[in-house]
């Protein structure tokens, strides 16, 4: 593979690592509102029950950041730089 291939590569994948960051950090910012003044409206719209809404939140946030690592590592497998 030719250096230019490789540094290719490299941009690509920083500039889609970029964007995930961007989208998990979007996504934690949107946890961090359940505890200002004035979110009761989000926590109880989250609510299951007897389970508060900043826990079905979280529980569903991990579960999203699992699944965008996963789609992640499925656009680039069998590609590598070195």
């Amino acid at each position: 593979m030719q250096t230019d291939e490789k540094f290719a590569i490299i941009k690509r994948k920083t500039r889609q690592r970029l964007l995930f960051a961007v989208v998990t950090m979007t996504l934690y910012f949107s946890f961090a509102l359940n505890y200002l003044e004035g979110s009761a409206a989000l926590i109880a719209s989250f609510g299951i029950g007897g389970v508060p809404g900043p826990l079905v939140m979280f529980v569903g946030l991990v579960l999203l950041f699992i699944l965008l690592e996963l789609i992640f590592l499925f656009l680039n497998r069998g590609q590598r730089a070195g």
